[in-house]
């Protein structure tokens, strides 16, 4: 149910890109948009990932050893603490906005930077919205309330397409007033489906010593993914910002291209994640050298077809198919454009799936520290390749950087798994 309904929202963010396709094509107001949200993104990403790593077990023990009164009382404290935080990090973002701005823009043409002034005091505030939704996200999921995190996203899609479908006229402004919307409105229905449970937004805390050891312990745990949670997402984050210096319309075809990509990752890997890690549980437990292998030679044969046919289709119609399917003013050159960005990032593909295949077996063996290491070489990867290929491919040579990256953390992952865990098992110590 989660799978299907994670499906759908996903369906629905496409066609809210569909609108913006259709009504800003490649173009210097979508350019200054997608950087306005790379800093907010950027921020709420790092966060997701350390409350997620530090929110869920110690939540799980203190359900274990207290009562429900106790669980609400540090739940809320929790929820309370990071829409603080979020606000924080918010109006830091807002005072700090010409110099954010500048910072974006100093390579762009003056239309980029226009956009990006209008968009970034708007966008600012995802950040604070995101902090609420991801942590009440989790809170629902803990309360076995998952359909209705995962269904959020849904109503989030839809209002920002409505919006864009029912006034067009309003380009740039449409466009960032249904993102706030749409997030408002996806972390309203979290916060409705947690009320559903029972759960009070307003009521008493816990003593500020609890709640001082209780985010001792959540940060103590997401210490050692931290480094990796802040290289990955700088992974996806930092080519959006070096791709504008190439000119208008540079940022918004590396975006689509990139979203594109990410969809169909998201298509191909969430299903089965879940299962893998699950049985990568059980097989870690019961010390399986053997089994764990087999899943890996399974996963690589999947891998490896799924990706010659991804890259034979958006090779061959690729560019005609985009320009069918959007219109408007995305043109063919805006297809071509995309297209190149869309094949250099489908080369990867197998090596992104097989990448979520190895962190899902380094999470069942609970090594944050090698998912920190991994998510460090892709950063390295690509700074080395687009610095190195620059002036050769100028704008792709960013997405040559990202597949390089997933090809090179797949080869580590490989060479890992070959001659770390099989050799230590082999001589009898538990890797």
């Amino acid at each position: 149910m989660v799978s299907t309904l994670t499906v759908i929202s996903q369906l629905s963010a496409l066609l809210k890109l569909w609108f913006t396709a259709r009504i800003f094509g490649v173009g210097p107001e979508l350019d200054g948009y997608n950087l306005a949200l790379v800093l907010p993104t950027l921020i709420a990403g790092v966060m997701a990932g350390v409350l997620q790593t530090g929110i869920f077990p110690v939540r799980a023990a203190l359900n274990a050893s207290a009562d429900a009164q106790t669980v609400e009382r540090f739940e809320r404290a929790t929820l309370l603490g990071i829409a603080v935080l979020g606000g924080v990090f918010t109006i830091t973002l807002l005072a700090c906005s010409s110099l954010i701005v500048n910072a974006l823009t100093q390579s762009s043409t003056e239309s980029v930077r226009t956009s990006l002034e209008f968009a970034f005091p708007a966008l600012a505030i995802l950040v604070a919205m995101n902090f609420v939704g991801d942590c009440s996200g989790y809170l629902l999921a803990m309360r076995n309330r998952f359909a209705i995190a995962a269904g959020a996203p849904l109503a989030n899609g839809l209002l920002g397409a409505a919006l864009l479908a029912v006034w067009p006229e309003g380009g740039l402004t449409t466009l960032i007033v249904g993102t706030v919307l749409g997030l408002a409105l996806q972390v309203s229905l979290c916060l409705w489906g947690l009320k559903k449970t029972g759960f009070s937004l307003f009521g008493p805390l816990p003593a500020l010593d609890k709640v001082k050891r209780q985010w001792g312990e959540m940060l103590s745990l997401g210490r050692w993914i931290l480094p990796g949670v802040v290289f990955s997402n700088m992974v996806v984050a930092l080519p959006m910002v070096w791709v504008a210096k190439y000119g208008e319309g540079a940022v918004s075809a590396f975006g689509y291209a990139y979203r594109l990509h990410s969809s169909a990752l998201q298509f191909l890997v969430m299903a089965s994640s879940t299962v893998i890690l699950a049985r990568f549980s059980d097989l870690v437990a019961q010390n399986n050298i053997h089994a764990i292998k087999n899943i890996l030679v399974k996963s690589t044969l999947i891998s490896i077809a799924v990706g010659l046919v991804g890259t034979l289709l958006v090779f061959t119609i690729g560019a005609s198919l985009l320009h069918e399917l959007f219109g408007g003013r995305f043109d063919i050159d805006a297809a071509t454009h995309v297209t190149k960005h869309w094949i250099l990032l489908t080369v990867g593909i197998a090596f992104a799936m097989m990448g979520n295949v190895f962190a899902k077996l380094w999470q069942a063996q609970s090594r944050p520290l090698l998912m920190s290491i991994l998510a460090g070489i892709s950063l390295v990867v690509l700074s080395v390749v687009h610095t190195l290929f620059d002036n050769e491919f100028m704008e792709y040579s960013l997405s040559a950087g990202l597949t390089a990256a997933s090809i090179v953390s797949c080869i580590f992952g490989f060479w890992y798994v070959r001659y770390v865990v099989v050799h230590s098992n082999s001589g009898g110590v538990r890797s």
